[in-house]
């Protein structure tokens, strides 16, 4: 009898033991069916923990590249939009100073100079072009306007022509694209192709106003090389762009690589775990119908 009893009372608490244990199953399975991941915390992880945590990290720092890449491609997007228009502008100086060098007239001539003068504004306001509230062709001071003089009518100052007016910085940009890489990008305001383009049109502006074929023809020479220059900084930041494209690339591929480690550390098989769900449910089940059968021995059972 007492033999009886103590089995009875052995088998109970084993029994419940079960049932907490089954319990406990079920509500980490119930969490994982539901949220698709195999732990609430990191500590669930066990020995994986260090591991994911060091791919997040990586994972995040690419993410930083990409996003300061994506800075300066706007930037470059912007001088290159900027560029293009200076591009227009020269085309519309080579109709005007075709004219007025095929005129003889001084009073026509001196028609035609508010117009040069217009495109001469037209460059300086182009030149102090921001982005992001900075100015794009100051170089790495760009809190500095590139130029800080009003346009004004001169006369041919020879080629190539000075950089004085420049009040930017000569250091390029820099992105900082890897661990330990670093790029210089864009172009500056003191390149010759600037210079070319602001002389150019000063000095057709002067050569119109005051009948000067000297000078209209040393604009001619600048705008013919500033058109040259434009072109070549045109390419030189479309190739930036092109190059900055490849790294931002290859950091979205090592993301994905790094998402698909941390898929497998982090995210659970729901049909794996739909699986087990079952089968602990079913324990649980036979559990609570041990027990119940135990809870209804009492001392008659042994009589």
């Amino acid at each position: 009898m007492v033999v009886s009893r103590v089995s009875t009372a052995f088998s109970t608490q084993t029994g419940v033991l079960q049932l907490q244990k089954s319990n406990s199953s079920l509500s980490d399975l119930t969490y994982q069916v539901s949220s698709g991941l195999k732990a609430r915390s990191f500590e669930g992880l066990s020995g994986d923990a260090n591991q994911l945590l060091n791919l997040k990290d990586v994972s995040k720092n690419s993410q930083v590249y990409i996003n300061n890449i994506n800075t300066a491609k706007s930037r470059l997007r912007a001088q290159e939009g900027a560029l293009q228009t200076l591009s227009d502008l020269i085309a519309e100086a080579a109709n005007l100073y075709t004219l007025g060098r095929n005129e003889n007239s001084a009073e026509v001539r001196a028609t035609m100079a508010p117009k040069a003068e217009g495109l001469a504004e037209s460059f300086y306001e182009v030149f102090k072009t921001k982005f992001d509230g900075k100015y794009i062709f100051s170089g790495q001071a760009s809190e500095q306007e590139p130029v800080t003089a009003s346009p004004a009518a001169s006369i041919f100052p020879g080629d190539p022509p000075p950089t004085t007016y420049y009040t930017g910085d000569t250091a390029l940009p820099i992105v900082i694209t890897g661990p330990g890489n670093t790029k210089n990008y864009g172009v500056t305001g003191d390149d010759t192709g600037f210079a070319r383009l602001k002389a150019g049109l000063e000095t057709l502006w002067y050569g119109l106003q005051n009948n000067s074929v000297t000078d209209i023809d040393g604009a001619i020479d600048l705008l013919e090389g500033a058109q040259s220059d434009v072109s070549n900084m045109l390419g030189e930041v479309g190739g930036q762009i092109n190059g900055l494209n490849l790294i931002s690339d290859r950091h979205d591929g090592n993301i994905l690589f790094l998402q698909e480690r941390v898929d497998d550390i982090e995210k659970v098989d729901i049909t794996e775990a739909l699986t087990k769900f079952s089968q602990e449910e079913s324990t649980l089940q036979a559990s609570m119908l041990v027990l119940g059968r135990l809870s209804n021995l009492s001392l008659l059972n042994f009589l």
